[in-house]
């Protein structure tokens, strides 16, 4: 049997505010408040919240309507 990978395990409040973060380093003219309602509302999405913070953030940037598909 194969080994399990080690993952690091977050919780929902971290990984908010991980995506918050990255996402205002991507567009410092975000206000604080929307971000963070957005990430909010992506951790509630178990395939976004599959997703590492910042690969979440950079996906919510790359592909924004993607947010409203998932």
């Amino acid at each position: 049997m194969m080994p399990l990978a080690t993952t690091d395990l977050i919780t929902d409040a971290d990984w908010v505010e991980r995506v918050t973060a990255r996402m205002l380093t991507l567009d410092r003219t975000l206000s604080g408040a929307d971000v963070h309602q957005i990430a909010m509302e992506l951790a509630g999405r178990p395939r976004w919240r599959a997703l590492a913070p910042e690969a979440a953030a950079d996906k919510a940037f790359d592909d924004p309507e993607a947010v409203d598909g998932v």
